[in-house]
């Protein structure tokens, strides 16, 4: 039986990932230690030596990291990073959930993404371009992304897998919405809500109008309007508005039914 040997694979990466993370020893920053380099010539960093750069840490310039990136934000100091900044609590750490949760807390500003949706995880990717673009890369934070000697972790691997998950979610929503464009829509204080197709209705351009029905994306309990092509009103995704006749172009919305629906 291969499990046993399995598990006591996993339990072994895991204590070695563990290792990993907890590996910070001691810095003092009066002392000038040596700077610690990866066999490839990477800046390897500590938590301890990361946080001497924070928004009140004895060392400048001010650092902060994402994903792992420890980045030179000295430039935004003044208005951003520094004493004082409004996101002075990003230096000196890495709080990377943080970033798409707006939890600033100590709880939020960490570095664990369990329980991220890789949608999520794309929004935090496209964080680590905009510090790649506006400042200066430093080095890799040894912890939860890098090992001490500069290798991915397994989290490292995980983040990239979301991250291709996150491009095929996308690409089957785009997919979704040409199938399914969305509906226009207005509402005045006499008649009340309308939802209506058109042939660019969703800004989807087609040779078709289609018609309003509620549309649930699969394996979702919510729903958005939809223009539903003649060929897709059986779909299993797609459910007529109350009081709507099933060809009708156009629906009236009750709110208060709308609500209902969504409850």
């Amino acid at each position: 039986d291969a499990r046993p040997k399995e598990k006591a694979k996993e339990a072994e990466e895991k204590e070695e990932e563990e290792e990993e993370y907890f590996f910070n020893p001691p810095f003092d920053p009066s002392a000038s230690p040596a700077p610690m380099y990866s066999e490839s010539g990477a800046r390897l960093i500590t938590k301890n030596e990361l946080a001497a750069h924070g928004p009140e840490g004895p060392l400048k310039p001010v650092w902060l990291a994402i994903a792992g990136k420890v980045f030179d934000v000295e430039k935004g100091a003044k208005n951003y990073y520094g004493e004082g900044g409004g996101y002075s609590f990003f230096s000196g750490r890495d709080g990377t959930r943080a970033f798409v949760t707006g939890k600033f807390d100590e709880e939020g500003l960490t570095d664990n993404l369990t329980g991220l949706s890789p949608l999520e995880i794309g929004e935090i990717e496209d964080w680590v371009h905009f510090y790649e673009k506006d400042y200066v890369f430093v080095g890799k934070l040894i912890g939860r992304f890098y090992t001490k000697t500069g290798s991915p972790t397994r989290a490292w691997y995980r983040y990239q897998k979301a991250l291709g998950q996150k491009d095929e979610i996308k690409a089957e929503q785009k997919r979704q919405q040409q199938q399914f464009p969305g509906c226009n829509s207005k509402w005045n204080e006499k008649d009340g809500g309308l939802v209506y197709c058109s042939e660019k209705s969703g800004g989807i351009h087609r040779d078709w109008a289609g018609y309003p029905r509620r549309y649930f994306a699969p394996g979702s309990s919510s729903w958005r309007c939809a223009c539903t092509h003649p060929d897709d009103l059986n779909s299993p995704h797609v459910r007529l508005y109350p009081d709507c006749e099933p060809q009708s172009i156009s629906c009236k919305v009750d709110s208060k039914k709308v609500r209902q629906l969504r409850d």
